[in-house]
């Protein structure tokens, strides 16, 4: 595959609403499948995912490299292999939500001076973002007069609107009244002399650290999980939280009534309201 092919394989990518990373993985597997010597029909991408499990892939790996053939088939205009090469069935796991009292203990291990940190772990928990959305999160795409702010090109390269409470506002007047710097980003590297946008590795960092401290196995998703998790646990209707979390399909927002009924069963067994009503 040339440099150029895969060029322009990367922009319809981008054209199509990928994400960075997906487009990085996605031309990194085709890649792979090309030098491998991989023609563009189901039948040869098929013995490859069988190299590939001998290799030691899982399930969910292979599933990924199936998606990078599908679009590189469609790319070069192969629609009916595309279609013909069907992905490995992933089991679907819960995802693990933090309790309010784990996410009230992350937060006081924040020091008060590290408004950037805490402004980080409220956006993530109270508004529901993805851990790109935060990091590319503009000061323009935030009206804190109405109290919301605009998440422009989620995943599948769709905008939408999260409204943020008052006291979130507050905690991001707090922190831009911390900043002298001419950045358009909200959050920024504070390490670095030319103020970059703040990076999804020192996200991730940061969680990781305050996590430790706070006794708490924290991840930008995770946090994510208990927003829509917390939600649906206080009566917020489900297609509401569907809008807030940016799901255009609603089956990807339903996996929290799974969460929440598990939740409830388990406070209804530790209320032991059946015990010593029946022999």
């Amino acid at each position: 595959m040339s440099t150029e092919v895969l060029e322009e394989f990367e922009t319809y990518l981008d054209l199509e609403g990928k994400s960075p990373n997906t487009v990085r993985m996605y031309s990194y597997y085709v890649r792979r499948y090309l030098e491998w010597g991989g023609a563009i029909n189901a039948r040869s991408a098929l013995r490859f995912l069988a190299r590939l499990r001998r290799e030691g892939y899982s399930n969910r790996s292979l599933n990924l490299v199936v998606q990078a053939l599908r679009a590189y088939f469609r790319f070069e205009g192969y629609d009916d292999e595309a279609e013909k090469l069907k992905p490995p069935k992933v089991p679907r796991s819960l995802p693990k939500a933090l309790t309010r009292e784990e996410v009230k203990r992350l937060l006081s291990v924040i020091p008060p001076t590290r408004k950037r940190d805490r402004l980080i772990v409220l956006l993530l928990y109270g508004a529901g973002l993805r851990v790109s959305e935060l990091c590319n999160l503009k000061k323009g795409d935030i009206d804190l007069d109405r109290g919301i702010i605009v998440v422009r090109g989620g995943k599948g390269a769709k905008d939408r609107v999260v409204p943020i409470p008052e006291f979130l506002a507050k905690e991001i007047r707090s922190y831009l009244e911390t900043r002298s710097d001419s950045s358009e980003y909200l959050l920024v590297e504070e390490r670095r002399k030319n103020k970059d946008r703040l990076s999804p590795k020192t996200v991730w960092y940061l969680l990781r650290k305050y996590g430790e401290k706070a006794g708490v196995e924290v991840t930008p998703h995770k946090l994510r999980h208990s927003f829509a998790t917390h939600m649906l646990e206080r009566g917020v209707d489900i297609r509401a939280i569907q809008e807030l979390l940016g799901h255009s399909n609603l089956s990807t927002t339903q996996i929290y009534t799974k969460v929440t009924v598990e939740h409830l069963k388990k406070a209804q067994e530790k209320a032991r309201l059946m015990e010593g009503l029946v022999e």
